[in-house]
């Protein structure tokens, strides 16, 4: 007998603790949105290098694009992508920079908000390959549940709140999520 189809989810360790809230219903929403935060925040460390994160801050705190900014900071944008080789989520996180600055905006909301869109493309997608492994292991109703929970968890936080999970001290990854341990932190009565 397994415990539910998240654990055969061949997504990292996060996104199956995600599975497993989103899919239970004694997790409140505010549990679904820190597993997701935690997910999110995981899979860009794993996945976007330290110099991609490096260079894409150069770009949007103002250095060497005092002048012209727009065509240097395309420039230095360019000249970034090698650094996001293999990444869709890093590559991903280029793109929406390159589209910020192509509308005028190089300041840090602008990079921010470029983060969080690229952080917001991955829940979705990794949200369909939740529900996708759901609807195969589960069927149709369970499926739909458990996208909706995690669709909802992601329309929780703005572009910007998305970026600051990511470049924010976060607690550590062993420590990440809560867990009630006492009997008295049981289910939340509404």
């Amino acid at each position: 007998m397994s415990d539910g189809p998240h654990r055969s989810l061949p997504m990292r360790r996060a996104w199956k603790e995600l599975a497993k809230r989103a899919d239970k219903r004694t997790y409140d929403a505010t549990e679904v949105q820190e597993a997701l935060r935690h997910a999110l925040a995981s899979d860009w460390k794993n996945e976007v290098s330290p110099a991609l994160i490096s260079a894409l801050k150069d770009v949007f705190s103002g250095r060497d694009n005092s002048l012209g900014f727009g065509k240097i900071a395309l420039d230095q944008l360019e000249a970034a992508k090698p650094l996001a080789a293999g990444s869709v989520f890093g590559t991903n996180a280029v793109s929406w920079c390159i589209r910020a600055v192509k509308e005028g905006r190089v300041d840090k909301a602008a990079f921010y908000e470029a983060i969080g869109s690229a952080i917001r493309e991955r829940g979705f997608a990794a949200s369909r390959q939740v529900e996708e492994h759901y609807l195969r292991e589960s069927g149709n109703r369970r499926a739909d549940h458990v996208g909706a929970r995690v669709e909802s968890a992601l329309a929780a936080f703005s572009d910007v709140a998305l970026a600051t999970t990511v470049f924010e001290p976060q607690p550590s990854p062993r420590s990440g999520l809560t867990k009630r341990t006492d009997l008295n932190d049981g289910v939340a009565l509404r």
